[in-house]
C-alpha cells in the first residue's frame, strides 16, 4: 500500500455584516478553493485554524458529505483534533465523482457551516 498524499490548508473564519461565516482557505501562503481534484487513493486533506481565526474562538465541529455527481460521497470521512482547531478529511478515492462537503463550527455558542468545496475523485492514471 503505498503512502497517503497529504494536502495541508490553513483556514481563516470571519463573521461578515450579515453575521454569516466567510471561510478562506490557504495553502502554502496562497488563496486557494479549499477542495480540488483527487487522483491518489487514501489522501489526506488538513484544514487548521489561523491563530486569528482561533483568537475569535471558532472550533470546528463536523462535516459533512453528499454526492454532486457520481457517488463519491461515500469515500469521506473526518476526524477533529487538537481541540478543534485542526479537521483531518479522508478519501479513499474509491468511486468517481464530484462530492461536496460542508465544515460545521462553532463560536461563541453558534453554529455556522461552510460554502462548499468541492472534491472530484478521478482514478489514477
Amino acid at each position: 500500500m503505498s503512502e497517503s498524499k497529504v494536502y495541508n490548508f490553513t483556514v481563516n473564519i470571519e463573521l461578515d455584516s450579515n453575521k454569516k461565516a466567510v471561510f478562506t482557505y490557504f495553502q502554502d501562503g496562497q488563496q486557494v478553493s479549499g477542495g480540488g481534484v483527487v487522483t491518489e487513493r487514501d489522501s489526506l486533506g488538513i484544514y487548521t485554524l489561523n491563530e486569528e481565526t482561533q483568537k475569535r474562538g471558532f472550533l470546528f465541529s463536523a462535516a459533512t458529505f453528499s454526492n454532486h455527481e457520481g457517488d463519491c460521497a461515500k469515500d469521506f470521512s473526518y476526524e477533529v483534533t487538537n481541540a478543534g482547531t485542526v479537521i483531518n478529511i479522508s478519501d479513499t478515492d474509491e468511486n468517481s465523482g464530484t462530492a461536496c462537503m460542508i465544515f460545521t463550527v462553532s463560536c461563541n455558542g453558534e453554529e455556522y457551516q461552510s460554502e462548499d468545496p468541492q472534491f472530484e475523485n478521478k482514478e489514477e492514471v
